[in-house]
C-alpha cells in the first residue's frame, strides 16, 4: 500500500506543465495581464583567473531538455492589428489604411483601435541602452557578449510557466540552454545553460529541443475558441470597416486567417563540447542587473514589470 502511494504521489510530482495549459491560462488572463520586460545576456569572460584556470571542473552529461520549450524569435514581427482581433503579416512598404464611410448613416466615422499589447517573446526593436552595453563589452579586452535579446513576457507562476529556449555562437564558442523567469511573490530566475566548444568533428547527431512559437500557439488556441462564421469574416470585419491601398492582398494574407511561422532549430555543422555550465535559481532585483556569475561565463539579467 505504501510503495503504490508513493508512486502515485512521484506521478504528481513529476507532471509536467505543457504549451496547452500555458495558451489557457494567457488567454484566461488576458485582460489583466501583468507582463515584464527581460534584458538578457550571456558574457564569456575572456581573462581568467589563475586558480581557476588549474581548477578542475566535472564532466557534463548530455544536456536534458525539457519536453517543450518557448522558442524567441531574433527579429521583431511586423504586423497591422484590426478592430476585429485578427493579426496579419505585413512585410511590405508604405501600407495606406482609411475609414471607409458608414453607408447607414450620412457622414462617415471615426474608428478607433485599441493600442495593440507587445508581441511576446520576440525582440524588442531599438534597444539603444542595451545595444549600447552588448558594444561596449564586446570591444573590451575581457569580455564577449555570446547571447542576448530583450523580450516582454507574462509574469506567471514557476508550476505555470514553460522554459525559454537560449543559443548562440560566436566563433569557436557555443552558449546553449534553458531559463525561467517567473514571479511568486518576487520575480525569479530559474537558469541551466552551459558554454560549449567547437570541435573538428563534424555533428552527426544533436539532441533538438521541441520548440513552440508563442504567437503561433495562442493563435491556435483562439481559433478553437472562436465561433465566428469564416465564410463572412472579410465581409463583417474588415472590408466594411478598412480601405487597404495595396495590390493583390491575398498574395499577403492567406485566406483562413491564420499567422504562422516555421521554426527552424539550425544544428551546428560542428560538434561542441559542454564545457562548463550555470545551473542556479535565484530571486532577482527588479529593474537593476543581476549577475549570475562564473568564472568562465555569466549571465547578465535586468527584468521590469510593465504593467
Amino acid at each position: 500500500m505504501f510503495l503504490k502511494l508513493s508512486f502515485f504521489l512521484l506521478l504528481i510530482i513529476q507532471k509536467t506543465f505543457n504549451s496547452n495549459e500555458y495558451a489557457e491560462i494567457y488567454l484566461k488572463e488576458e485582460n489583466e495581464k501583468n507582463l515584464i520586460k527581460v534584458d538578457f545576456m550571456v558574457i564569456q569572460n575572456l581573462s581568467v583567473e589563475q586558480d581557476d584556470l588549474k581548477e578542475k571542473w566535472r564532466d557534463l552529461d548530455n544536456f536534458a531538455f525539457s519536453e517543450e520549450a518557448l522558442y524567441l524569435k531574433e527579429e521583431t514581427t511586423t504586423l497591422i492589428n484590426f478592430d476585429g482581433g485578427k493579426e496579419y503579416k505585413a512585410n511590405f512598404p508604405n501600407i495606406k489604411i482609411d475609414a471607409v464611410q458608414n453607408t447607414a448613416t450620412e457622414s462617415s466615422q471615426e474608428i478607433s483601435y485599441k493600442a495593440p499589447l507587445p508581441f511576446l517573446f520576440e525582440r524588442i526593436p531599438f534597444q539603444k541602452e542595451m545595444k549600447e552595453i552588448q558594444e561596449n563589452l564586446d570591444r573590451s579586452k575581457d569580455y564577449r557578449v555570446l547571447f542576448y535579446n530583450s523580450w516582454y513576457q507574462p509574469a506567471f507562476k514557476k508550476n505555470q510557466s514553460l522554459p525559454i529556449f537560449i543559443e548562440g555562437t560566436k566563433k569557436d564558442k557555443r552558449v546553449y540552454g534553458e531559463i525561467n523567469v517567473y514571479k511568486e511573490r518576487f520575480l525569479h530566475l530559474d537558469s541551466k545553460v552551459r558554454l560549449s566548444q567547437k570541435t573538428p568533428e563534424k555533428n552527426e547527431s544533436i539532441q533538438s529541443p521541441n520548440l513552440i512559437n508563442f504567437q503561433e500557439l495562442i493563435e491556435n488556441k483562439k481559433q478553437k475558441q472562436e465561433t465566428i462564421n469564416k465564410d463572412n469574416y472579410w465581409i463583417k470585419t474588415i472590408f466594411n470597416t478598412v480601405k487597404i491601398n495595396f495590390e493583390n492582398i491575398g498574395d499577403y494574407i492567406n485566406p483562413n486567417n491564420e499567422v504562422f511561422e516555421e521554426i527552424i532549430f539550425e544544428r551546428p555543422n560542428f560538434k561542441y563540447l559542454d564545457l562548463y555550465e550555470i545551473n542556479e535559481e535565484l530571486k532577482l532585483d527588479p529593474e537593476a542587473f543581476n549577475l549570475v556569475d562564473h568564472p568562465y561565463f555569466s549571465i547578465l539579467i535586468r527584468v521590469t514589470e510593465a504593467n
